[in-house]
């Protein structure tokens, strides 16, 4: 008679463990004593209690195929069985003589010819299974509860930390270098603000981060990374947090914020942000309390939406607004005097900006050549044997996160200079000729740069801006008002 062997785990690890392979060679034996011909085998790795048998089916499906009848052999019963219905398809076949049952260690054969003292023990044995695996579920829940209970955490470690063996032989969770500091270096990139989700996915891309089975780092996954607890103490269970052993890697605070942003869609960004608007997000409706949205008419005309007291809908050109703040901005201006303190003042900040540049540059450097010469040292040890090739992967990572992150800054103190340089050009522009610079320049963002720099406060109302100086600007200000200590939001009255 042909045969078909099947092999059955329920686990990635026990197909590790080599179970497979023992049932094979155990089955093989069995077939070569029995006079059976081994035509094909099945090895499935699934669970006994869950999910379609889709493997458990093609095998059912092959042997309904044959044209004569197939001795399933099967190292015991539960590793064909999981449930009744099973049973009754199963038993069909047997009585259509399309199968025959051989379980090893139950030694026990089920035939349409079988005995009905088999038959029982094939009812009982079916019994037994379902019950072991229940019951096996049923210990593997209690031993779930029982972990979390005492705050350790039943399942693969998050994104940034690594399962491992501890003295004591229990299983825990640490921290996995260099990827706990990436994953720490997200957060409070996410926690400034102004990085969409997308974005920082596409940063942890950069820093190389995987996840725990190798994969890029998706939106979806950053959005579980930045929502998950256990990276600042607590784990999830059942709806309930629970402060669990392991060490942090953030703080509560950083992740409240993180949490706070997304909430709060901070970092989203504008639905037409591609479009440039001047004045997009910077004035707000007196009437409506809002911020006043813009609107493009005929793709060239720029309009600002404010609300009249009826609520209806009022457009105000962009244009128009423009003129009334250019001329609050020419009501801003420094006598001489003031003017030479303030550039000597500039060119005494510039010259302590250089120190401040130089000494750290001078540091940063050194640490990259101190970071080179560990690494070099690691090599060399790795070459003696003093450290096993784990050792010296996790270490290289980390060693090499550092010079990069080094290299980083450096860079950011390049940038930081010419932004130093930009920004003592434009203070001393703006005190200079505020009005005349805001009009003249091309570049929309200097334009709203300079607007947030100067004005705390900007609102419209039936189509006129009121408006609050930021200090010194207050007390400068030709239409300032007399009392200095002036708070409320003031009309241009020249244009009314």
């Amino acid at each position: 008679m042909k045969a078909v062997i099947l092999t059955r785990v329920s686990t990635k690890e026990q197909e590790e463990g080599h179970s497979l392979p023992a049932q094979n060679t155990r089955l093989c034996g069995y077939a070569k004593r029995k006079g059976l011909t081994v035509i094909k085998t099945f090895q499935i790795i699934e669970s006994s209690t869950r999910g379609k048998r889709k493997e458990f089916m093609q095998m059912i499906e092959f042997c309904k195929s044959q044209p004569e009848k197939i001795a399933i052999i099967a190292d015991a019963v539960d590793r064909v069985q999981r449930s009744f219905k099973e049973s009754v398809m199963l038993d069909d076949l047997i009585r259509q003589e399309k199968i025959e049952l051989h379980f090893y260690r139950e030694n026990m054969v089920i035939g349409k010819n079988s005995s009905s003292s088999d038959i029982m023990r094939w009812d009982f044995s079916v019994m037994g299974a379902k019950s072991y695996v229940l019951q096996l579920s049923e210990n593997v829940r209690r031993s779930i509860d029982y972990k979390i209970k005492n705050g350790e955490f039943a399942g693969a470690a998050p994104t940034g930390y690594e399962n491992f063996t501890a003295e004591n032989g229990k299983n825990s969770i640490r921290p996995k270098e260099p990827d706990a500091t990436k994953v720490r270096m997200l957060f409070e990139r996410y926690s400034l603000g102004g990085t969409s989700v997308r974005e920082l996915a596409q940063l942890a891309d950069t820093y190389g981060l995987k996840s725990r089975t190798g994969r890029k780092i998706n939106t979806s996954s950053m959005c579980y990374i930045l929502d998950n607890p256990f990276y600042y103490g607590e784990m999830l269970s059942k709806g309930r947090l629970i402060k669990h052993i392991y060490e942090p890697l953030i703080t509560k605070e950083l992740f409240d914020k993180c949490h706070s942003i997304r909430l709060n869609g901070a970092n989203k960004p504008f639905k037409h942000g591609e479009i440039p608007f001047l004045y997009r997000g910077l004035i707000a409706c007196m009437n409506s309390g809002r911020i006043c949205p813009n609107e493009i008419k005929k793709k060239k005309f720029y309009y600002l939406v404010c609300y009249k007291a009826d609520g209806s809908r009022l457009y105000v050109p962009e244009r128009d607004i423009t003129e009334q703040i250019t001329y609050i901005l020419r009501g801003i201006h420094l006598p001489k005097q003031v003017i030479d303190d303030l550039k000597e003042h500039l060119t005494n900040s510039k010259a302590a900006e250089i120190e401040f540049r130089n000494r750290e540059l001078g540091r940063l450097n050194a640490e990259i050549t101190k970071a080179q010469q560990r690494r070099d040292m690691l090599l060399n040890m790795r070459l003696d044997g003093e450290i096993n090739k784990e050792q010296y992967e996790n270490k290289r990572a980390e060693l090499q996160l550092t010079i990069e992150r080094m290299r980083d800054k450096i860079k950011a103190h390049g940038k930081a200079d010419d932004l130093f340089n930009d920004t003592l050009i434009g203070l001393f522009e703006i005190a200079s000729a505020a009005g005349e610079v805001f009009a003249k320049s091309n570049n929309d963002e200097k334009r709203r740069t300079l607007l947030r720099f100067i004005f705390a406060s900007l609102q419209i109302k039936e189509g006129i801006i009121y408006y609050k100086l930021n200090f010194p600007f207050s007390e400068i200000s030709n239409l300032a008002d007399s009392n200095p200590n002036h708070s409320e939001p003031r009309k241009n009255n020249d244009l009314t």
